[in-house]
């Protein structure tokens, strides 16, 4: 199997075990905080100026995609719209309101690189010091490569660093194969409710 294919097929398990995770997540969750959201999409990770040719300088407020972000708060930002020296990068599916992360939750599912560990734990290092409140998780469904030497040294942002299996998966993902696993699982239950 080629190294791009290989590649593509990660992404794809990653993506299917990602909607399994955030349904769990969700039905779990409700019954404690009725008002809570789960889902994947964009967080602020930065504010910064950026000097712009037409208009000067520009307050830039820079959005990052989350695999799985859970919040009960969000602010109202559409007045920021109608101000020519504020920009909102990255936020073009919702540009009213700004969700107030509670806890984001970064998922790879068979392994993560040591450049992947630096670049999530510098996301969840930028993303605290803007919401102080949010805890930032990595959860890895399968650990492939990823020693905990690796995973402590590079990921000191992490608030919690959670392992859903030692092993490596060979097989393609089908959706809803996490959510029967839980069902079976008394300890992978455990670790999955331990992340909120």
């Amino acid at each position: 199997m080629t190294a791009e294919i290989e590649t593509e097929k990660k992404d794809r398990d990653e993506e299917l075990w990602n909607k399994d995770l955030i349904e769990a997540i969700s039905a779990e969750i409700k019954t404690e905080f009725p008002n809570a959201t789960v889902f994947k999409g964009k967080v602020l990770k930065d504010i910064f100026l950026y000097k712009d040719d037409r208009f000067g300088y520009q307050l830039q407020f820079g959005f990052v995609d989350q695999d799985i972000v859970i919040y009960d708060e969000t602010m109202d930002i559409s007045d920021f719209k109608g101000v020519k020296n504020i920009f909102l990068h990255n936020n073009k599916n919702n540009r009213d309101k700004l969700v107030i992360p509670k806890i984001i939750c970064e998922l790879k599912y068979n392994g993560i690189t040591s450049h992947g560990l630096i670049t999530y734990s510098s996301y969840a290092a930028d993303i605290k010091s803007i919401f102080p409140e949010c805890k930032y998780f990595l959860a890895l469904r399968h650990k492939k490569s990823s020693s905990e030497n690796k995973l402590f040294r590079h990921g000191k942002y992490f608030d919690k660093i959670i392992f859903l299996g030692d092993s490596s998966s060979k097989q393609k993902y089908v959706q809803g194969q996490f959510l029967q696993e839980l069902s079976t699982e008394v300890n992978l239950k455990r670790e999955i409710l331990g992340i909120y």
